[in-house]
């Protein structure tokens, strides 16, 4: 009987337990939001308990179709001692998270009921959401770079919202002030603070710039607390990118052929990194016209590009229009700025629109670079020609030295043939330095070149029949006659240009810095020169019937009237051109000497357009004198009479639609057939050839210029022409040589006959 009551009880007990119910569920659902913004499918809603921290219940968003964007958390219920871990009992404490943020707050309910709570952590405090964003930065190579935080409020509030916030290391360090080992500078207990309206404001540290390789470093900005508003998150963090390991963009020059009409065509730039990157480069662009006119050549563009992390290259289109006529090559540039992930090196590139039907004045025959195709030709300033086109001579100011090239030797417009300087054995007294200009005799026996630094005139004599020089003699001004070989005279100090007359008995040089104009006599023999006067600005010389010279400030320039009874200076400063009488009378004692007759001043009596009047040439036939005019970025044309008087008559201003180039216009030629005017640019490295008009054309005159083509550095085939000075055209109207200073070359240019039909020869890229 007792052993049937164990078993009874034992049997009830087993009974008892596999006979408990569960408890229904208690479930939560509702709609899930961030701030006021959408949270996206897979983000995880969790439920735990207050006390424990335990999780009771989660849901993945999205997870369920027959929910969409709400969500529901169904809670495991249990009221019998002791209570099971995983469950809940009604009157619990709970929180609910979207993901790490709390979203929500209340009590579990009762058994078996539905709950609708709507998520959204700003539902937990009284104010505004508040949103501070990351944000990345290149640390620069010294000093400090901004790194800028925007922060903003999801709506305005009544009350002052205040944030406080500090900044925290995470791999980054901070410091007081930047110093080794200090890679930004580091904020404690600091506020921002939203006026009521204000929704947007920023906060900016300073990271401290270096030139050592380092990895990526970040540091936090901790919001510490928000008074009258919620935090959206508990900190932002700010990436410092190393800048010295970045790569580098580059961005070759484009060349397009026009389209014809009803066609198109697109100018396709390819930004290209020097090697990829595990982070997105930017950079944005712009177009900008150089002679190529927006909206008729081509659509200007504008905007930014990247490149994706790994990548290499991006893609920037440039829409051509077809133009009426046949014009000229035309240019833009195309900007680069704002770089991020990337360094730039050169911000431009080139864009050059080519019309088949265009024929051009010259075409690009050599070009000859110091360094590569000849040693000695650093900074050259001026080239001359031998009277039998055999040779050319050319001065480097830097190196004061005068080098000699054969001309039209083999397959080269120019070759190489020797070099001179004070260290050359026979050269020892010449005195070239700041060699600035050079000339030839009309009959080929002697060369001499203006020295600038030494205030003097070196006197070679020339071999015809191999251009070898040898030295003769120096002119030096008389405050610096110094050598036993000198013979002393006035007005070279700061000599700049030289000419010999076309008779070949006088040489003439202007000085810069002594405002004057020397006056030589040459000796046909030897070529050594005898001084007889100077011509001085603020001087009335007493042995002419000239008066007081006017305005000869800087003199820059020079040159004879073809019946040799003028000469016609151009003074930088003075913004003038001085007209001098010249005795023609060779059986006179005066024989060469000048006689000041007049200035003509801009901004004086109706003249304008001679605002650093640099250079200047006559027409082969002397009926037009056209001054380069440096500051005006303009040719002046003067007529001239028989008596050698000057009227203006018009100014041909650069930089302009019809005229893209002559910024900054230095030297001036004109060919020996009176066909073209040839000026440089030295401000925006560029060679403007004209079409001298011979009868009147199209409401033009005789004498009057109309650009025929533009030439620019790194433009088409032209890759040596910056900081172009000198101007030469040769004595066969075959070639044109440009000095081109800043590039240490000469650039020889064929010059095209106008009747010459244009072929097809331009490359394309």
């Amino acid at each position: 009987m007792k052993r049937l009551l164990t078993s009874l009880v034992m049997c009830l007990a087993v009974g008892s337990v596999s006979a408990k119910i569960e408890a229904p569920d208690h479930v939560l659902y509702g709609s899930v939001s961030l701030f006021g913004n959408p949270v996206p499918e897979g983000q995880l809603i969790e439920l735990r308990l207050v006390s424990t921290g335990e999780v009771l219940a989660r849901y993945r968003l999205g997870s369920s179709d027959r929910l969409g964007s709400l969500y529901a958390l169904r809670i495991p219920m249990d009221t019998v001692e002791p209570r099971p871990a995983g469950r809940g009992r009604p009157g619990d404490p709970i929180k609910v998270f979207i993901g790490d943020a709390l979203a929500g707050e209340t009590t579990i309910g009762a058994e078996g009921r539905a709950v609708r709570l709507d998520l959204d952590p700003q539902n937990l405090a009284t104010g505004p959401s508040l949103e501070i964003t990351d944000v990345e930065v290149f640390e620069g190579n010294g000093g400090t770079t901004p790194v800028v935080f925007d922060v903003s409020l999801n709506t305005t509030d009544p009350d002052d919202v205040i944030l406080f916030w500090r900044t925290r290391d995470n791999g980054a360090t901070g410091g007081a002030l930047c110093s080794p080992g200090v890679d930004y500078i580091a904020e404690d207990d600091q506020q921002l603070i939203f006026s009521p309206g204000e929704m947007q404001k920023t906060i900016t540290l300073q990271v401290c710039g270096d030139s050592v390789i380092e990895p990526l470093e970040r540091f936090f900005l901790d919001i510490i607390g928000v008074q009258n508003g919620v935090p959206s998150r508990d900190a932002a963090v700010a990436t410092i990118i190393d800048d010295d390991n970045v790569p580098e963009l580059r961005v070759a020059d484009v060349s397009v052929i026009e389209p014809s009409s009803g066609q198109t065509a697109a100018a396709v730039f390819r930004p290209r990194l020097s090697r990829n990157s595990d982070f997105e480069a930017r950079i944005s662009y712009r177009t900008e016209p150089l002679n190529a006119v927006p909206g008729v050549d081509y659509t200007p563009v504008q905007g930014t590009v990247s490149i994706a992390a790994g990548d290499l290259e991006a893609v920037v289109p440039v829409p051509i229009l077809n133009a009426p006529g046949a014009l000229p090559p035309r240019s833009f540039h195309m900007i680069f700025e704002n770089p991020f992930n990337l360094t730039v090196t050169d911000d431009r590139a080139l864009g050059l629109i080519i019309d088949r039907a265009f024929r051009p004045a010259a075409l690009v025959e050599q070009q000859v670079v110091n360094g590569r195709d000849v040693t000695g030709l650093a900074d050259p300033t001026a080239i001359a020609l031998s009277p039998d086109g055999e040779h050319a001579y050319v001065v480097s100011e830097s190196l004061d030295t005068l080098a000699v090239f054969r001309r039209n030797s083999g397959a080269d417009a120019l070759a190489f043939s020797a070099s001179y300087s004070a260290a050359t054995t026979g050269f020892e007294d010449a005195l070239l330095d700041g060699a600035l200009d050079v000339v030839v005799s009309p009959d080929g026996l002697n060369v001499y070149v203006a020295a600038r630094t030494a205030d003097a005139i070196s006197v070679f004599a020339r071999n015809p029949a191999t251009g070898a020089l040898s030295f003769v003699q120096n002119q030096v001004d008389s405050e610096m006659s110094t050598p036993e070989s000198t013979v002393p005279n006035a007005g070279l100090r700061g000599v700049r240009q030289l000419l010999v007359s076309a008779d070949g008995e006088q040489v003439y040089a202007v000085g810069a810095a002594s405002n004057g104009l020397a006056v030589f006599a040459r000796d046909g023999t030897t070529g050594a020169l005898e001084f007889l006067e100077a011509e001085v600005t603020g001087v009335d010389d007493p042995q002419d019937s000239g008066g007081t010279v006017v305005a000869m400030t800087g003199p820059s320039g020079l040159v004879e009237a073809p019946d040799g009874a003028q000469i016609y200076v151009a003074s930088r400063l003075g913004n003038a051109v001085q007209v001098f009488a010249r005795d023609t009378d060779s059986s006179s004692e005066d024989f060469g000497r000048l006689s000041y007759v007049t200035a003509l001043r801009d901004g004086l009596d109706g003249i304008s357009g001679l605002r650093g009047a640099f250079d200047l040439v006559l027409s082969p036939g002397g009926e037009q004198l056209y001054v380069s005019a440096e500051s005006e970025n303009a040719v002046t044309i003067f007529d001239r009479d028989a008596s050698g008087a000057l009227s203006l008559r018009t100014t041909i201003e650069g930089a302009t639609q019809d005229v893209p180039g002559l910024v900054g216009p230095q030297g001036i030629a004109m060919a020996p057939d009176g066909l073209e005017v040839f000026v440089t640019g030295f401000g925006d490295d560029s060679l403007t050839i004209f079409r001298r008009l011979t009868e009147a054309e199209d409401g033009l005159e005789p004498g009057d210029l109309v650009v025929r083509q533009t030439m620019f550095d790194d433009q088409g085939s032209v890759l040596f022409m910056a900081g172009p000075t000198d101007v030469e055209a040769s004595g066969d109207n075959e070639y044109v040589y440009v000095v081109a200073n800043e590039d240490n070359a000469i650039l020889v240019l064929r010059r095209i006959s106008l009747d010459v039909i244009f072929f097809d020869g331009f490359e394309t890229r």
